[in-house]
This record gives C-alpha cells, structure tokens and sequence, in this order.
C-alpha cells in the first residue's frame, strides 16, 4: 500500500511537471499579449466613443487628423505583426490617408488588432528569441516586433487621447 501511495504521488507530479514547465515558458508572452489587449480596449474604447465630427479632426496642419491616426494605428499593427508571424511585408495594407467614415476606421483597426492577436496567441516565449529577415535584410528578433507593437500602439493611443481631450471629450479608458 504505502509503495502504491509513493508510486501514485511521483505519477501525479510527473504530470503536473509539463503544466507547470509549459506556463513557465510563457510567461513574458503572457504579459505581452497581456498588455497588447489593454492597449488595443483603450484604442478601439476611444474609437467608438468618438463622434464621426472630430475623425477629421487635425490639431496643427503638421500632425495626423484623428482618422489618419487610428488608420496608421492599424496599418502600423499589420505591418509590425507581420514580422513578429516571421513574414514581413506579407500583410494587409491600410491606406491611412483615406478619407473613409468612423465605421470603417473602427472596422480597419478591428481587422488589424485580430491579424495581432493572432500573431501573438501562437508566440511563447522560446518565439521572442528568433530572428526574422525583413525584405531589406535587416534581422531583428521577434522580441523587436513585440516591444514595437506596444510602444507604438501606446504612443498612438496617447495622441488619442490629446485628440479627445482638445474636443473636451474623455477617452473613457478600460
């Protein structure tokens, strides 16, 4: 009986040993994907509570009109994704400068921040590690197109935010 017991307690630590080595290798991945997901809310959160009259919205002439902003957010994330997937420049394209209306920026940046989340939910973390040819040549590790992603997508959502904030609207973040 008691070599049964020892022999059912190493069993069951001998299958909790994967689970536990399996999120391990995850962790930096979950935190990623963690704060991709708050970023991307806060964004589409704004882009739906914005009315259509301040999408053509443009603070001095030297900077993004409202639209053209959340339209490079979501060029930007296709093309930042794709090389974290390991095939840069095979991706959508989003025409930032199209004068398109709210529903089909909000539509873009849907697309776009699914394409992500895609990219990201096949990643752990032995994935950041690995390097990726751009079509110029440069080699980057893919731990580059995911610390990218979040810095640009943060950056972004800051001017989002300064963009409502001047049409004395609250981005109403997550």
């Amino acid at each position: 009986m008691h070599r049964l017991l020892i022999a059912t307690g190493l069993a069951l630590a001998a299958l909790l040993l994967p689970v536990t080595h399996a999120s391990a290798q995850s962790a930096a991945m979950d935190g990623i994907r963690g704060e991709f997901t708050a970023v991307k809310t806060s964004v589409m959160t704004a882009a739906n509570k914005a009315p259509e009259s301040i999408y053509g919205f443009q603070a001095t002439p030297e900077v993004y009109t409202f639209r053209k902003m959340l339209l490079h957010i979501a060029d930007a994330g296709y093309s930042i994704c794709s090389g974290f997937k390991g095939t840069p420049g095979q991706r959508p394209k989003v025409d930032a400068d199209a004068v398109l209306p709210k529903a089909d920026v909000v539509a873009a940046l849907t697309k776009a921040f699914a394409f992500c989340d895609e990219a990201l939910a096949a990643a752990n973390d032995a994935t950041l590690g690995e390097t990726v040819t751009a079509p110029s040549g440069t080699k980057r590790p893919k731990s580059y197109y995911a610390s990218h992603l979040l810095a640009h997508t943060s950056l972004h959502y800051g001017n989002v935010i300064t963009y409502m904030r001047l049409n004395k609207l609250s981005p109403g973040e997550q």
